[in-house]
């Protein structure tokens, strides 16, 4: 009989599915335990641990061999994305982008309230990028409906609305959080549903403040690494005078 884990699982997230999520994280070392150990560390039933397990073989982590057991496969190292404040997420990485669909769409609330359309539908641009063969992002995108039928892989939207319509997008605002696949984002990235994701959500605004678009960018957040440089100014210090 199982003894009780000493871990703490997540209500609403299937058991194995983050039992494959710990058992992911000592792929570097190499060694794993008998399904018999894992069944006690987790307090778990062996189904259970042979679903996480199944998880990672289709991810290509595992190997199986009758008479030798079940051992991580030597994985590739993985180039991450670091980014600076100021620069695009994408900028220098050499990803590969491609648009899968420009549509009107009834914008998700967030989106409408931003943009101030009211019950007008609003062009989303649903765009992928790989890296190394690899998917790394999907980056959603709403703005104006009319702006739809001109969008290209040519220039960023950044250059796209100063060449096109002479537009300058002066500022964005920037939000990162952890959100979990769903079924759009889910296979273009090569995850399953619910899978986490990191989340970076931006609104940008024209030279003279008016909000142009949302976006919604979703990494596999293995891929991800967030990198800033900081300058500190030298702390205003009062300094208490004396009474004449």
């Amino acid at each position: 009989m199982s003894s009780p884990s000493t871990i703490t699982f997540s209500p609403g997230v299937p058991l194995y599915h983050q039992i494959a999520l710990t058992l992911r994280s000592r792929a570097e070392a190499g060694g794993l335990a008998t399904e018999q150990q894992l069944c006690a560390e987790f307090g778990v039933s062996r189904t259970t641990v042979r679903q996480a397990l199944g998880l990672l073989k289709q991810d290509g982590l595992l190997k199986s061999r009758r008479g030798v057991g079940t051992r991580f496969l030597p994985q590739a190292p993985v180039r991450r994305l670091t980014s600076s404040i100021g620069d695009p997420l994408h900028a220098g990485l050499g990803t590969v982008e491609k648009i899968v669909s420009i549509e009107r769409v009834d914008p998700p609330g967030d989106a409408r309230a931003f943009l101030d359309v009211g019950d007008q539908p609003i062009m989303r641009l649903v765009r992928v990028h790989t890296l190394d063969g690899a998917p790394l992002s999907v980056v959603v995108t709403y703005m104006q409906a009319h702006y739809a039928p001109k969008v290209t892989l040519q220039h960023s939207v950044h250059e796209f609305l100063w060449r096109r319509h002479s537009l300058l997008q002066k500022r964005s605002v920037h939000r990162i959080g952890v959100a979990r696949a769903d079924t759009m984002v889910a296979p273009l990235l090569g995850i399953s549903i619910a899978e986490p994701v990191l989340h970076v959500q931006s609104c940008a605004y024209l030279d003279d403040g008016r909000p142009i678009r949302w976006t919604d960018n979703y990494f596999r957040e293995e891929r991800f690494a967030y990198q800033a440089e900081v300058e500190w100014k030298r702390p205003a210090v009062k300094r208490n005078r004396g009474k004449k």
